[in-house]
């Protein structure tokens, strides 16, 4: 069933064209503009390029597959009745959660891996100085979006609504996360705001581990609590029919 849900994924050339472009067009755009790539004083001797736009397109394409792609997917196999049907047969729809999951998942470390190989080989990027810390800040951002989409797609009904509530969730994060502005030129209060919410923390906890220093506890501790509220709501109000 995994290998299906591939196929289905890839068929459809708006989705991994999205999710691809998006993050390495950040890249190489910002990676071309003069001084991204060089030390600053404002990102502690670090460049931009590396501690900043990297940060922000991986944690970028994490929100992307998992609040929006995601539970569009599952809402439309409500939608069309797919889940009911396989609620009838020796298929449980479990299987169909796991493989949705495993083939989003996939698809974000691909395009990790591509974002960080070309920022590096293309661009003379440096990669996170804390790789650790780089690694566990992406596992635990991608639990909480994912966690996020999938308490979505527990509560819409059709495809378009889970498009819509997944503009409505997304969006706000970008604001408040700090992408459109960095956590460093918000207001005290908006800081704070932006390590709780899972794709501000995501970033900021990327931020700091590809600076070399350890992610804030605030960032990992709201990334694992969304995780489970999210997982225990979606769990409480998923339906298959």
């Amino acid at each position: 069933m995994t290998a299906v849900e591939a196929k289905l994924f890839l068929r459809d050339p708006g989705a991994p064209a999205t999710v691809l472009g998006i993050p390495l067009a950040l890249i190489l755009v910002f990676g071309l503009i003069p001084g991204m790539k060089d030390p600053s004083a404002q990102f502690g001797g670090q460049s931009p390029l590396s501690t900043l736009i990297a940060p922000m397109a991986v944690a970028i394409v994490i929100a992307m597959l998992a609040v929006t792609l995601f539970p569009a997917a599952l809402a439309g196999y409500r939608e069309k009745g797919v889940l009911k049907r396989l609620s009838a047969s020796p298929v449980p729809p479990a299987r169909l959660l796991a493989a949705q999951l495993i083939v989003n998942l996939v698809a974000a470390v691909v395009v990790i891996l591509l974002v960080v190989g070309v920022g590096r080989i293309a661009l003379g990027m440096a990669l996170p100085k804390n790789p650790g810390g780089f690694a566990l800040s992406v596992a635990l951002g991608a639990a909480a979006l994912f966690s996020v989409g999938l308490l979505v797609a527990a509560l819409a009904p059709t495809a378009r609504a889970a498009n819509g509530i997944g503009a409505l969730v997304f969006f706000p994060m970008l604001a408040l996360g700090g992408v459109w502005v960095p956590k460093e030129q918000l207001p005290v209060f908006l800081q704070h705001v932006a390590d709780v919410l899972p794709l501000g923390a995501t970033i900021n906890a990327l931020r700091e581990t590809a600076a070399g220093h350890a992610p804030e506890l605030l960032q990992l501790g709201s990334m694992a609590a969304v995780t489970v509220v999210c997982s225990v709501l979606a769990a409480r109000f998923f339906r298959w029919e």
